[in-house]
């Protein structure tokens, strides 16, 4: 059972071993191209799972907005813009606050 209730397609197997899904399914599993999807078998029955590779508390580091902010940091390190270093955390949280 997907999302909203059951749903039930056929589908031909490709002689590659691929199998491939309408948009309108993908959007009933949550899954885009590219994304894993676990296969199990249960009696005559194949269960599909969507899975992601990436931790799902972690997911915050690979967004788009993430990454840029990455990239920036990688350039100012480069550039050899960075903080002094500071004897104490405290000194370290003056020089954020100016």
């Amino acid at each position: 059972m997907f999302k909203g209730g059951p749903y039930a397609w056929s589908n031909e197997n490709q002689p590659t071993g691929t199998d491939t899904y309408t948009d309108k399914n993908h959007e009933r599993l949550g899954i885009t191209e590219g994304d894993y999807v676990e296969v199990d078998v249960k009696d005559s029955d194949i269960i599909l799972k969507p899975r992601k590779l990436i931790d799902p508390s972690q997911g915050w580091y690979w967004t788009k907005e993430w990454q840029k902010m990455e990239v920036d940091v990688d350039e100012e390190i480069e550039k050899d813009q960075l903080s002094a270093k500071f004897e104490s955390a405290e000194e370290g949280l003056k020089w954020l606050k100016k």
